[in-house]
């Protein structure tokens, strides 16, 4: 266990109450009561993992309590510890929703251990209902009327159940690359397969192997439990890789051995498991540049994208934009959907959008949050590259290496603004290739939307 469970005794007992305290400390926070009233009362302001109760508790039985708290504290796990041994009266125990029966007087090595198990199971339980979002998610509406959009949702259509295909999504940040992958996967014929997502770059490089593999118990310090990774979970399903391009040299061998073998070995285990899966990858970067460089495997790339699907940025699709603002400003709106009038419409229409829907969400939901309940009139769009805490004077340049950076890095961002954030036509203005155009991007530390 991750923490030190926390244990309720109920007994009226007092010489019990101490007995089962003692043999339970100090593996466990124990604190024990001799009333119902005091007990419950403890539960509606604490957590508690587990409660141990007797079955005769005076005037009132511990199958009542049991019924009690099963709907007040549906979470609580519950043991029943009685003199009585009619194995009749276990059962109802058991049948009325216990976790298990113990008999006195105790044996402190069996009541740890099923202690132990009551703990481990209820850990279990809640990690997988955490998990059900994220595995069997929410359906996402698709918003696409135009040509290019149109074209893709067809190939989507085409690959409904076409399960070893696996695809790769490209597209600038914020395009709606993730909605794609989830709608690709919800198409599907069978709603029980799962879709496991996993945010590359959200995921430490030391934990990254025991993410996407699993790790058995004990394979490092903090291992105290076996448990699958996300290709495991996503076993007869999908996963959803984003930001493939943020994913280390070092784990993209094992990757690919993962999907040319079909199995999936844990850290710390010699044991292969056989997995089958669909990929669904997204990045933002240009994987060709990021192989000649070395930092991405040709052959990995080539096993991610049988089928390639490049979405365009909203600049390029901005028939879109109504129709997205009536999905968004319905979705955000706390009580009624207010109007918007024609030149709010049009100042939407005329910015070109360097972080694309989601710059586009955000304006919405800001509009939103600023409005008294009347008309949206003005729509107040923050650009990316105009946010800063406070204007600063750029210091001062003393030697030529010095002046000759700030002029390169002065070209770059005043060609990229000209051409509205479209990194090919500012390549081709400047005359550069892709990887120098990349390289010198990041020598400048150019942030790019």
């Amino acid at each position: 266990m991750h923490h030190i469970p926390h244990i309720l005794i109920l007994d009226d007992d007092p010489l019990a109450l101490q007995t089962l305290e003692i043999a339970l400390s100090p593996q466990y926070q124990v604190i024990g009561f001799g009333s119902p009233e005091a007990a419950e009362a403890h539960l509606s302001h604490h957590q508690v993992g587990l409660a141990i109760l007797d079955l005769n508790l005076g005037e009132q039985s511990g199958l009542e309590i049991l019924k009690r708290w099963k709907k007040k504290f549906p979470d609580l796990e519950m043991i029943f510890c009685s003199g009585e041994t009619r194995v009749d009266r276990a059962i109802q125990c058991l049948r009325s929703g216990a976790s298990d029966y113990v008999t006195k007087p105790i044996d402190k090595a069996n009541l740890r251990f099923i202690v132990d198990r009551t703990l481990e199971k209820s850990f279990l339980r809640q990690k997988v209902e955490t998990m059900t979002p994220m595995i069997h998610p929410h359906p996402v509406e698709f918003i696409g009327e135009s040509p290019s959009m149109k074209k893709i949702v067809e190939k989507l259509h085409r690959l409904r159940n076409q399960h070893d295909l696996n695809v790769m999504i490209l597209g600038e940040s914020g395009t709606g690359k993730e909605v794609i992958a989830r709608y690709l996967h919800q198409q599907e014929h069978s709603q029980k397969r799962p879709f496991v997502v996993v945010n590359m770059p959200a995921i430490p490089a030391t934990l990254v192997e025991a993410e996407l593999f699993g790790v058995e118990k004990g394979a490092y310090t903090d291992a105290k439990a076996s448990r699958a990774g996300k290709f495991e979970l996503a076993n007869h399903g999908d996963i959803f890789l984003d930001e493939i391009g943020d994913l280390h040299i070092d784990v993209q061998a094992k990757i690919l051995r993962t999907l040319q073998e079909q199995q999936v070995e844990r850290v710390g285990s010699n044991r292969s498991r056989q997995v089958k899966f669909r990929v669904i990858s997204a990045t933002n970067q240009p994987l060709s540049d990021l192989v000649k460089r070395g930092r991405f495997r040709e052959d990995l790339l080539y096993r991610l994208s049988d089928v390639v699907l490049r979405l365009p940025p909203l600049r390029e699709r901005k028939e879109e934009i109504p129709a997205l603002l009536n999905h968004f400003l319905e979705r955000y709106s706390p009580t009624r959907v207010p109007e918007v009038t024609s030149s709010a419409i049009r100042s939407l229409m005329a910015y070109h959008w360097p972080g694309n829907v989601r710059q586009l969400e955000s304006t919405i939901k800001r509009s939103l949050a600023f409005n008294d309940g009347g008309k949206i009139t003005d729509f107040e769009i923050y650009d990316p590259f105009g946010i800063s805490p406070a204007p600063q004077e750029p210091p001062q340049a003393r030697t030529y290496e010095e002046r000759l950076e700030n002029w390169q890095k002065r070209l770059f961002e005043e060609t990229l603004a000209k051409w509205e954030g479209d990194r090919q036509a500012a390549m081709d203005e400047l005359g550069l290739s892709r990887a120098t155009f990349y390289r010198k991007i990041s020598q400048l530390n150019i942030p790019l939307q």
